[in-house]
């Protein structure tokens, strides 16, 4: 994060979008990076984490997991192959610029993924304009081989964007290419494309990982969690999950909000992708510019011991999650960085008419669920706290969500439910400071 200085007013970020004025300087109401002098360009990253010059701001982002296989609960939302296929992306950005790079990820891979071309547009269709794609390059070549274990960031596009702009990434699959690497609950719908007519819809990210623009932000913040962060419960394509809400409301305060949700996660234990312990540095500490993490955990944590997802497992003590809660408190303080909890919201009847129905909520794991967030309301360990549970629950039942916040599963918030959880972050919350 580095020091807080007074700067210029002119110059160009978040909201302004008006030519740098020299002459109009001021002091914002709200301190400001320092800006380090211009250096040359980083044309290619590749690396087992993505290198970016410090200028870059995070835009998008869908954090990797490990494709699993076919005798897992849920099907994986990808084609049966990508080999020569080609796959457009839409994604809607968190912040602005006038050029972008993108990261594609292969972070899961035990073969080289080969990618033989890639291209942006603006708009979210199926089928870009004719002649409004334009190609993304990686150090000056249309084609790149992601290694196994590797993520790369592609050439600056310049591509004029601005938050809230809607925009495609179409990737080329050489042939012999295996997706290993993938985000399983998009929320969004991808076109397997054919002489861009579309073959096939997807439900997955795959490859795309990151979005980045040139355009600094006062302040870059990352939401990561289980399925309530990730969406799981919102409605496709229409950008109504938490962090959605948190975004469109902060982006004119100069502030970027990225989502790193991972459906199924969990602290301690790996469950649909890497524990939040094995992952957030990647994904949350060492996102470029990032100022404060907004996490909220413990759901599956609580609940998959003794369900059809962990029937063996042994049930989770306050302890655990407490010492969970240590070890990423350590991992941030270790950065300088500003951690933000959530309460874990309730789920009393979760999953009805599932097999998990009988066995995923009990009053013994309710239980523990209010003594972490009893907790988690005291602890120091912290440096901020979002009720959650408070702003969720059902001032009838406690152990239930409140009807108009339930998306109709009695566990993942409505998009009315996910906007109260976004209304319940202040600014002053992240920055950790009065305005």
């Amino acid at each position: 994060m580095g020091a807080w200085q007074l700067v210029p007013a002119w110059r160009r970020h978040a909201g302004a979008g008006r030519a740098a004025d020299p002459r109009n300087l001021q002091i914002r109401g709200r301190m400001m990076k320092p800006i380090t002098a211009t250096t040359a360009l980083l044309f290619f990253a590749l690396s087992a984490g993505t290198v970016h010059s410090e200028e870059w701001t995070p835009a998008w982002a869908a954090s990797p997991e490990a494709v699993w296989s076919s005798e897992f609960d849920f099907p994986t939302g990808l084609p049966d192959s990508i080999a020569g296929q080609t796959i457009r992306q839409p994604l809607t950005l968190a912040w602005g610029g006038d050029s972008l790079r993108i990261t594609l990820s292969n972070s899961y891979g035990t073969k080289p993924l080969p990618v033989d071309e890639a291209m942006i547009a603006l708009g979210g269709k199926a089928a870009a304009l004719e002649g409004q794609e334009l190609p993304i390059l990686f150090g000056g070549k249309s084609e790149v081989t992601i290694p196994p274990g590797a993520r790369i960031t592609s050439d600056p596009v310049a591509l004029p964007v601005e938050a809230g702009q809607r925009i495609s990434v179409t990737l080329s699959y050489g042939e012999g290419a295996v997706a290993e690497d993938f985000h399983w609950d998009a929320r969004e719908t991808g076109f397997v494309l054919d002489e861009d007519q579309i073959d096939a819809e997807i439900t997955a990210r795959v490859t795309l990982s990151d979005v980045l623009t040139d355009r600094p932000a006062d302040m870059v913040v990352v939401a990561i969690g289980d399925s309530i962060t990730d969406g799981n419960g919102a409605a496709l394509n229409e950008d109504v999950r938490w962090p959605d809400f948190l975004s469109r409301r902060l982006a004119p305060e100069g502030v970027a909000v990225i989502n790193a949700g991972i459906s199924g996660g969990r602290l301690l234990s790996n469950g649909m992708g890497e524990s939040i312990l094995a992952r957030i540095d990647r994904d949350a500490f060492a996102v470029p510019g990032v100022d404060a993490v907004v996490l909220l955990i413990g759901t599956n944590d609580i609940a998959w011991p003794g369900s059809s997802f962990a029937p063996d497992e042994t049930p989770m003590t306050l302890e655990r999650l407490q010492a969970g809660i240590a070890a990423v408190s350590a991992k941030s303080k270790a950065r300088d960085m500003r951690l933000i909890v959530g309460t874990v919201p309730p789920f009393r009847g979760a999953l009805p008419g599932t097999p998990m129905a009988a066995t995923y909520w009990t009053a013994g794991k309710d239980a523990l669920r209010r003594e972490f967030n009893d907790w988690l309301r005291k602890t120091d360990l912290v440096d901020g706290l979002v009720d959650f549970d408070a702003v969720l629950r059902d001032p009838d039942d406690a152990s239930r969500l409140k009807p108009a916040y339930d998306s109709g599963d009695r566990l993942h918030p409505s998009a009315a439910g996910n906007e109260a959880m976004a209304a319940a972050i202040s600014l002053e919350l992240l920055e950790g400071e009065p305005r």
